[in-house]
């Protein structure tokens, strides 16, 4: 295949990697992380210092770079964010990560970059957490950077291959403590494959060459100053570099296992082979896990597949097979934790379609074309539906931990109280949630004055509207009516209260949250309503002046 046709569908690719994953970005519920992540980015958009948190949050890349769309469409308040600025960014990169395979055609080879570029836009996981204003995406992109210009500097020895490979891994290194696991990865796959391989990619000696080792000397130095620059809030906040080093002590105890996010060995392979939840639809991308393993017995036996280079193959077989042992072995499961292995075996996948592709093509030329047609048809329906019709739902494989739907709700109903309050320096709303577990909330209501409490406030004032987890509505109650003195005491209504009804809302599946609101309030409420109705009866009942030809 031509190289001019190979960079064509592998721009195709891209496009359609893009309108997958491009619209109706405000339609899902934004995940508690992504609401946090959200609301560090408001913090820095409107002029606060960022400061690296060894503890929690992960890298600065996220935030800054979060930054470049903000100031191109003109958002400097918090206020002023949407899902789609900050889940454009992860979107951006889901697409960068399929147009990054025109630069590793040289070692993957033509049609398995293309096989690859394809299978990465139409992946359900990629596409799904591509719209997930989280760390994991970028990490992927640079993390897939680093594979590519380091071969690309092994192989050509140029300088541009040195810069990039340096920018990138800089890049990695900021975004998300996890790095280190793809770099160990990465180092032990490179050395079995210099020892295994007869045609060794890179000698030792060779290293130590004028001509080659001042180049990986300035690699390395991009790479130190672009991590240190965003670790250090661009040297605004030099103890952040010692923090970016300490943190491995809170994630190494991490790993050990948090309870709820403790999962057995086979969790991730469970969801990516075959995934049901309640009677919903069958999800796997059991496609992609075979055409993997057909590449990562090519890699291992050192075959050449097509244009190919068996070096780069045997190292991905490698690089991936660490991966995923070593996202086995950590009890600590996340599921957007997986993308880093999945990549891997995407691009193995590229060259196992590839081999399995001649051997249908011996059997019926139109028999692989057929075949492939359909997986990679039943590969994009699983994305549209994960996507866009169960995006929060437990029968989605890539829900975790999801606010549901409810929050919608929550916050109408809240908007529209909150409207008919004056305006003042007091809340509108209190939260009260033990253990600040009222997440995405505070995204959601940005722009009102709200107080967030983890218990009542016997002596304190209350707000017109209080939202408040189950286990402390008997001390609200008793704040209301017997802490206040009589002829001192505002009467409270159910805020969610529908056609007669309580409804039962949750901000994700066992997380439910109740709803008060002043009487007073309510009925301004129904007062409103009433003269809404009134006024549209008018507006119906008047008749319509009459025309010309009547008069």
């Amino acid at each position: 295949m031509s190289a001019a046709r190979s960079c064509a569908l592998i721009l195709i690719a891209t496009l359609a990697a893009f309108f997958i994953r491009a619209p109706s970005l405000d339609r899902r519920p934004m995940h508690v992380d992504e609401a946090v992540q959200g609301f560090k980015f408001g913090e820095l958009l409107q002029g606060a210092p960022y400061h690296y948190d060894r503890h929690e949050y992960h890298g600065p890349t996220l935030n800054y770079l979060t930054l470049i769309p903000a100031g191109i469409f003109g958002i400097d308040r918090f206020t002023a964010t949407t899902e789609w600025l900050l889940r454009g960014v992860p979107v951006f990169f889901g697409t960068l990560l399929v147009f990054l395979v025109l630069w590793f055609g040289v070692g993957l080879g033509r049609i398995p970059a293309i096989i690859a570029a394809f299978l990465t836009a139409l992946s359900p996981a990629f596409v799904f957490y591509s719209r997930y204003y989280i760390h994991e995406m970028l990490l992927v992109v640079f993390t897939f950077g680093v594979l590519i210009f380091g071969y690309r500097f092994l192989r050509f020895r140029s300088l541009p291959a040195a810069l990039m490979l340096g920018l990138f891994t800089g890049l990695m290194v900021a975004t998300k403590e996890t790095w280190i696991i793809a770099a160990g990865s990465i180092v032990g796959a490179w050395v079995l494959t210099v020892m295994v391989g007869k045609k060794r990619p890179f000698g030792v000696k060779e290293f130590f060459k004028p001509t080659l080792s001042w180049k990986f000397v300035v690699s390395a130095g991009v790479a130190m100053v672009t991590a240190v620059s965003l670790f250090s809030s661009f040297f605004q906040n030099p103890k952040g570099i010692l923090d970016s080093i300490l943190t491995y002590e809170v994630y190494f105890n991490r790993a050990d296992g948090v309870q709820i996010h403790e999962h057995p060995w086979n969790y991730y392979l469970s969801l990516l082979s075959f995934y049901q939840f309640d009677k919903g639809p069958v999800f796997t991308e059991g496609l992609i896990l075979a055409l993997a393993a057909f590449g990562f017995g090519v890699g291992l036996s050192g075959r050449s597949v097509g244009d190919s280079d068996p070096r780069v193959v045997r190292f991905l077989a490698l690089y991936t097979g660490a991966m995923v042992l070593i996202y086995s072995v950590i009890p600590y499961k996340t599921p957007w934790c997986m993308l880093g292995f999945l990549h891997g075996m995407i691009l193995l996948a590229g060259v196992g379609a590839t081999l399995v592709g001649a051997w249908l093509t011996r059997i019926h030329p139109w028999l692989c074309r057929l075949l492939f047609l359909l997986g990679f048809g039943h590969l994009a329906w699983q994305s549209y539906v994960v996507a866009f019709q169960i995006d929060s739902d437990s029968r989605n494989p890539y829900v975790y931990a999801h606010t549901g739907k409810d929050i919608f709700t929550m916050e109408k109903r809240v908007r529209d109280m909150a409207e008919l309050i004056e305006r003042s320096s007091d809340p509108v709303l209190q939260v009260i949630c033990r253990g600040g577990d009222y997440w995405p909330l505070p995204w959601y209501l940005r722009d009102l004055n709200v107080e967030y409490l983890s218990e009542v406030d016997m002596d304190g004032k209350t707000a017109p509207m209080i939202l408040l987890q189950p286990n402390l509505e008997a001390d609200l109650l008793k704040r209301l009516f017997e802490v206040p003195p009589p002829g001192h005491r505002d009467m409270h209504l159910p805020l969610f209260y529908e056609e007669g009804e309580v409804e039962d809302l949750e901000l994700r599946p066992g997380v439910p949250i109740l709803g008060y609101v002043r009487k007073s309030l309510w009925d301004d409420r129904e007062a409103s309503l009433l003269q809404t109705v009134d006024e549209f009866l008018d507006l119906e009942s008047t008749p319509e002046p009459a025309s010309e030809s009547e008069r």
